[in-house]
């Protein structure tokens, strides 16, 4: 039975499918990642990623076929990364394929090449849509991404969530913000940028990850700015659609948790998957040449997984809030349904309607 909102498709891949916790051969995954390009047109100056090549990548009728081997696996959400996942042509079409097919279905985009025919496209594609957006400061932003698109990105991002409202769309457009040493002292205003002036529908945060390239060091912020980034989202946590966990902020700079990598599928432009995970890559496979349930369920696939399981080496929000979401069923149910998907979702709905109000801030900070 196809389902048009995203909350009760998640909801349905949760509880429909097979027990990924209890398996005593093949624990299954929740989720999918795809590095759809592994090129961009940004020159971050904490990211090598847009230094890689192309590479062998496969057509888009050999991707549907891996977003089909993905969800008969019981996945529940498929995300497509990069690079700038936008740089292929085949994007829009991948997702509304993977979408039809009843998998939420989200892209995290540096809104680059935007075009016009974007706006119908994004919500008959896309569950959840996010943007990358690093400061309100021009200056800052090139600083950090090499480019200056913030001006331009802003109005295609008003322009977004105006169509999205006209539409009635259930599409959530979220801004996706890395913390450095060179944008935490704007965070309280990058937060109200969001959602007072973009009327964004929710907001991200991740600390800069010092492992991302060789100069990524110089932009790590450091105790004071990590404990002023806690004490800002905190503080608005209660009012605003922020969608990182309490638990996941209250513990920047040093989390507690078991990875779990076998709770998503990683796969690379090339079409490899990519175990444990993107960043160690212990183990490729060729998913154009073998079936994706067939290398899931090889002992040897397994194994890998198991022996990272306790693994702790990320400090991003997608892999630490997973990991607990897949052994910890109250922090699923209070920190990511109560405090995350459900404050989205009445944004969203107060969107479409068009009753988005600014909100007074008793904030402020020196």
């Amino acid at each position: 039975m196809e389902l048009n909102n995203k909350g009760m498709r998640f909801m349905r891949n949760h509880l429909v499918n097979k027990n990924r916790f209890l398996s005593r051969k093949a624990k299954y995954p929740s989720y999918a990642f795809i590095t759809i390009e592994s090129i961009c047109n940004s020159r971050c100056n904490y990211c090598d990623m847009w230094k890689t090549k192309k590479g062998n990548q496969p057509s888009t009728q050999e991707w549907k076929k891996i977003i089909d081997d993905i969800r008969a696996l019981g996945v529940v959400s498929l995300t497509f990364s990069g690079g700038e996942p936008f740089l292929n042509k085949g994007l829009f079409e991948l997702a509304e394929y993977a979408k039809s097919k009843g998998l939420v279905t989200m892209v995290v985009t540096n809104l680059s090449l935007f075009k016009k025919d974007w706006l119908e496209k994004i919500s008959k594609s896309f569950d959840f849509f996010g943007v990358s957006i690093d400061s309100t400061k021009p200056k800052v932003y090139k600083e950090l991404r090499g480019v200056n698109w913030l001006v331009k990105n802003k109005k295609n991002i008003h322009k977004i969530m105006e169509s999205l409202a006209k539409q009635k769309a259930k599409t959530s457009v979220c801004a996706m913000v890395t913390v450095s040493s060179k944008n935490a002292n704007e965070l309280h205003d990058i937060l109200h940028m969001v959602f007072d002036d973009l009327k964004m529908d929710g907001i991200s945060f991740n600390l800069l990850d010092a492992q991302g390239s060789k100069t990524a060091k110089y932009f790590k912020p450091n105790e004071n700015q990590i404990k002023f980034y806690k004490q800002v989202i905190l503080d608005h946590k209660k009012n605003y659609p922020i969608a990182n966990s309490t638990r996941f902020i209250s513990q920047a700079g040093s989390f507690d948790y078991k990875c779990n990598p076998w709770k998503s599928i990683q796969i690379d432009h090339e079409g490899y998957l990519v175990t444990p995970c993107l960043l160690l890559g212990t183990k490729k496979i060729n998913l154009r040449k073998n079936g994706l349930k067939d290398v899931w369920n090889q002992k040897s696939t397994q194994e890998v997984y198991e022996k990272y399981s306790a693994c702790k080496t990320c400090n991003l929000g997608c892999v630490i809030e997973s990991a607990w979401a897949t052994y910890d069923l109250p922090f699923t149910i209070n920190e990511i349904l109560r405090g995350t998907v459900l404050p989205t979702l009445k944004r969203v709905n107060a969107r479409n309607e068009g009753k988005i109000k600014k909100k007074k801030c008793s904030f402020t900070y020196s």
